[in-house]
């Protein structure tokens, strides 16, 4: 079969995945209320003797977007209502939801939230769920004597596509004005909740969510997997896009439609398109130059799907074929990525695969280049959270795309992939995007 019969099947088994896509294929990705149950009664378990916990729901919704949780209250509840606040006793081993009452006019704008499901409660797995004005009450009459220990999120929320020490970073930074040093929403309910209820010792519950978001669920595993073959798939229809004169944003068009038609519920992150004197931009994403012959293109782009995001990255020519410099550079880099990946197994470390990708550029000529790891954790967040110091465990979701650089040639080279840690040999949930030269070249177009 020649390039372009081969080029004509590809085209035609997609043509066929997307037509399929009114069956329960490409249904949105949910979770059953079992999964927020489950890690509810997790939570509960690690709390201390007579503490209890809080969680608070986004109050706003985001300008332009479609909605989405606070990750936090998402992993514990399910609930995508606005200004929600979830309840969890660990003594008694019970959650309470508590929402604001609707007035007619939200619910015929909006839509009723859960407090006009009279079964929501128990469906859902609450001890019950109160209309939001009864709280202060509530939390009267379960008041114990004495202090008593509240553990609520003092460390910075994470976003979709910003984890808790980039939110940290951006809000030192907005701070460096003296017009911009209002409190964040959160750092005002803990000073309100420290004012209201002297009684409350509060702690921090960000560690303890931390590790059980880290490994994730076998449903967020069956996601992330759909979602890998998704934003697989549209990176794959954007390379096949490539074309002198092209704009990068149609690239990223491309893959977007994809996704969507997919069942996406938003991007992970703003795509990324470089190309030309863009690439050496590592978050460049205007995506508004026009491709021309002699650019390499960087391409970082991933959906979120239930939730649960993913995170690819790929590196090629507009012309079809790499330069000498620019393939070497591209076969250390692949080298180093297959290699980290090989050696991500349970027990091993991060500080193991950075040596691993050190000795590989050095081999290949690139010992100026600095070394990769595996790298940031992938799930709720693009820059997911946990610990980067723990070994390897199965069910963590990691990043990994080593780096080589050298800015006076206009060279990038990022080969990124999705990883899941198993009990033994590593998946890679974006594997279908092809990262071999001869499979990747393959897809681009070739002007005749």
């Amino acid at each position: 079969m020649n390039l372009l019969s081969q080029r004509r099947t590809r085209a035609i088994s997609f043509a066929m995945l997307l037509g399929a896509s009114s069956s329960a294929l490409a249904q949105r990705a949910t979770y059953p209320p079992e999964e927020f149950v489950a890690r509810r009664t997790k939570l509960m378990s690690t709390l201390p003797p007579g503490s209890v916990a809080m969680m608070f729901a986004a109050t706003m919704p985001q300008p332009g977007l479609r909605f989405r949780q606070d990750n936090d209250f998402f992993y514990l509840t399910g609930n995508e209502d606005l200004s929600g606040i979830l309840y969890v006793d660990g003594a008694r081993k019970e959650a309470f939801l508590f929402l604001p009452k609707q007035p007619p006019r939200q619910i015929e704008v909006d839509g009723p939230n859960w407090l006009e499901d009279k079964d929501a409660a128990k469906t859902r797995g609450f001890a019950a769920i109160h209309p939001l004005p009864y709280l202060e009450e509530f939390l009267a009459r379960r008041r114990n004597a004495g202090p008593q220990t509240l553990y609520v999120r003092l460390s910075e929320r994470d976003e979709v596509d910003m984890s808790r020490g980039d939110k940290a970073l951006h809000w030192g930074r907005k701070a460096s004005s003296s017009f911009g040093t209002q409190p964040t929403e959160d750092a005002w309910r803990i000073d309100e909740l420290r004012r209201r209820y002297p009684h409350f010792e509060l702690k921090d519950i960000s560690p303890t969510l931390d590790s059980l978001r880290v490994i994730k669920t076998p449903r967020e595993i069956e996601i992330l997997r759909r979602n890998g073959r998704a934003s697989a798939e549209g990176i794959k229809r954007a390379i096949a896009l490539t074309k002198a004169g092209r704009y990068e944003y149609e690239l990223e068009a491309e893959a977007r439609y994809v996704f969507a038609k997919a069942g996406s519920e938003m991007d992970a992150y703003p795509a990324i398109v470089g190309s030309g004197p863009n690439v050496n931009t590592w978050h460049y994403n205007r995506n508004d130059r026009a491709l021309e012959d002699g650019d390499l293109i960087v391409m970082d782009y991933g959906a979120s799907m239930g939730y649960q995001t993913m995170d690819i990255t790929r590196t090629w020519p507009v012309s079809g074929k790499f330069d000498e410099l620019q393939e070497r550079a591209y076969r250390a880099g692949l080298e180093a990525q297959k290699a980290i990946i090989a050696a991500m197994r349970p027990g091993a470390t991060r500080a193991q695969t950075r040596e691993i990708c050190r000795k590989i550029f050095e081999k290949w000529g690139f010992a100026d280049q600095r070394p990769s790891s595996a790298g940031h954790f992938v799930g709720l967040s693009v820059h997911d959270v946990g610990d980067p110091n723990e070994p390897f465990k199965p069910g963590m979701v990691i990043a990994v795309e080593p780096i080589i650089e050298i800015k006076e040639k206009r060279i990038h080279i990022r080969i990124e992939d999705t990883v899941l840690i198993t009990e033994g040999e590593p998946e890679i949930l974006s594997k279908d995007v092809p990262k071999e030269v001869e499979e990747l070249l393959a897809l681009i177009p070739r002007v005749k």
